[in-house]
């Protein structure tokens, strides 16, 4: 019996608007002594049956051209795809509990490549049901004018 690409399968593009949603928390912050570089950490369901990847484009590439299953799966050729990297999760307890544990997976990245790069989380092959596979587009996460405009409003009350 061989797999077949999950008819079932729901493709997320997550953003700071829509983040609380889903099972992921995105945390960005500044480098110390880094240039302008960003530490980017990605707490959620990372280290079970899905994994994650970086991708950097040449250039920003819009939610319906964030779906790199084909590349992904099939080693497919992309020409917006300057770079693609596995992201390894890693463990650690958060502070407030000391017991209980959660996976992570963690990269550095200059503003310019940030404002075209992507972390895709996504079974690492085909699947018979595969449920939800996301892109976390960073290019949402920069602060201030740097990054693209989300929509997320802040209560000031």
């Amino acid at each position: 019996m061989s797999a077949a690409i999950a008819a079932s399968s729901r493709f997320v593009v997550i953003t700071p608007e829509n983040e609380a949603q889903h099972p992921f928390l995105v945390q960005i912050d500044a480098v110390a002594h880094g240039g302008g570089r960003s530490r980017v950490r990605v707490a959620g369901p990372v280290g079970g049956d899905q994994r994650a990847w970086l991708v950097v484009c040449r250039k920003y590439v819009g939610s319906s051209r964030q779906r790199f299953r084909e590349v992904l799966w099939f080693s497919a050729e992309n020409g917006d795809i300057e770079r693609l990297v596995r992201l390894l999760p890693q463990q650690a307890a958060p502070p407030e509990s000391g017991a209980q544990r959660y996976s992570y997976v963690e990269t550095e990245l200059s503003r310019e490549h940030m404002r075209r790069a992507y972390i895709n989380i996504d079974y690492p092959r085909p699947v018979d049901d595969g449920g939800a596979y996301y892109s976390i587009d960073l290019a949402f996460y920069l602060e201030g004018s740097a990054g693209r405009k989300s929509t997320i409003q802040w209560d000031t009350q």
